[in-house]
This record gives structure tokens, C-alpha cells and sequence, in this order.
């Protein structure tokens, strides 16, 4: 979504907002196909569903701007709903009834760096009033995860490359979620550090802006 727009609303109730909240009722099915797995189809329905997420997180964007109904709590409530469907589906995929289950290091490094960048926005959002809005490096991790998150649901291997299994996807990845979440320090230690230059003795924050 597009920050600090002039048709800017604080409603909560948008079509855009309750088109991210359905992405999140999408996960309930997703689990049961998951559990189904290879038996009745499981897997490829579960690819709709990824597919029909993904639809939406494009819509909801676009529905947004078209209605004039950005709003501060779409801006919170997308990229929450984007991590939520994202490390949900890679519990459901570690789960060990999988035929071939996602490793559980790589599911918890996908916890952390998530959990790490909410706290950290939290904590610039209380020091500056500023929302750190993902950056392009950010988005690239995010679809690398979610590209690899599918390889395992199908458990994909490339007739052109054999080699390009899953499992190496896993550690191509892992480097870019570490790299990804050092680059986010480094956005908040300077947000912080400008904040600290303009307003060292302020405690309350400013009026809501993005980053």
C-alpha cells in the first residue's frame, strides 16, 4: 500500500482490510488439505489456496487505492497477514505426518526474523511514530520463502535440474532471511539514530508517518 497518501483513512472495516482478514480464514482448509497430503489431492489443493492468497494480497493493495481506503490499520493489517499466512504454512509443512516435512531450523529462522521485525517496528513506532514499511529486500525474501514453502508442498524437483532440490533451496533461503534481517537492524538503528539527532529529549511520538 501506498504510505502517506492523501486519501488516507483510520477506518478499520474496508473492503481492502476485510479482504486481509479473509486471507487468514484461508489458512483453516489449507491445514486440513495439507494433512490430506498426496491422499484425495491434498497438495494441489493446497496450491489453490496459496494461489487464492496470493490474489488477494494483490487485490487488497489495489482495491485500496482505487476506493481511496488506504488506511493506517491496512498498512499494519497486510504485512501482518503475509507473515501469519507464511509461518503458518511452514508449521503445517514441518508437521512430521508430511511425506517429505520441512526442516524445523529453517521454520524457526522464519519465526525469529518475523518475530524480530514486529518487535523492532513496534519499538520504532513507540520511539518515532513512524510505521517501517517493508523495503524491496524485504519482499524479495518474502517470495523466496514463499517460492520454497511450495517446492515443499509439492516437493518440486525440476526435470531440467535435478540438483535443485528442495532441500538446497532451503539453505539458498536461509542466507537471505539472515541478510534481510540484518539489513532491517540496520533501517531501525538509523531511524532511531535521526530520531535521537531531531528530538533527543522527546518521549512522546510524533504524529503516525512511514518509513
Amino acid at each position: 500500500m501506498i504510505p502517506g497518501s492523501p486519501s488516507q483513512t483510520n477506518k478499520f472495516l474496508t473492503l481492502a482490510n476485510l479482504i486481509s482478514l479473509g486471507r487468514l480464514l484461508l489458512l483453516f482448509p489449507l491445514f486440513i488439505f495439507l494433512r490430506e497430503g498426496q491422499r484425495g489431492d491434498g497438495n494441489t489443493w493446497a496450491l489453490v489456496l496459496m494461489g487464492a492468497a496470493l490474489l488477494s494480497d494483490m487485490f487488497d493493495g489495489m482495491i485500496a487505492r482505487k476506493m481511496k481506503q488506504i488506511s493506517d490499520w491496512g498498512k499494519v493489517l497486510d504485512p501482518i497477514a503475509d507473515k501469519l499466512w507464511i509461518n503458518f504454512l511452514g508449521l503445517f509443512l514441518a508437521m512430521p505426518w508430511r511425506e517429505h516435512p520441512l526442516p524445523w531450523e529453517f521454520f524457526t529462522l522464519i519465526i525469529f526474523r518475523d518475530m524480530a521485525i514486529i518487535i523492532g517496528a513496534l519499538y520504532a513506532y513507540r520511539r518515532t511514530g513512524m510505521v517501517m514499511a517493508s523495503n524491496m529486500f524485504g519482499k524479495v525474501t518474502m517470495v523466496a520463502e514463499a517460492f520454497t514453502l511450495i517446492a515443499y508442498t509439492v516437493y518440486w524437483r525440476p526435470g531440467f535440474a535435478l540438483w535443485l532440490r528442495p532441500e538446497l533451496l532451503v539453505w539458498i533461503v536461509a542466507v537471505l532471511i539472515i541478510a534481510s534481517g540484518l539489513a532491517y537492524a540496520l533501517r531501525l538503528r538509523d531511524l532511531l539514530a535521526e530520531q535521537a539527532r531531531h528530538s533527543p529529549y522527546s518521549d512522546s511520538p510524533p504524529s503516525l508517518k512511514t518509513s
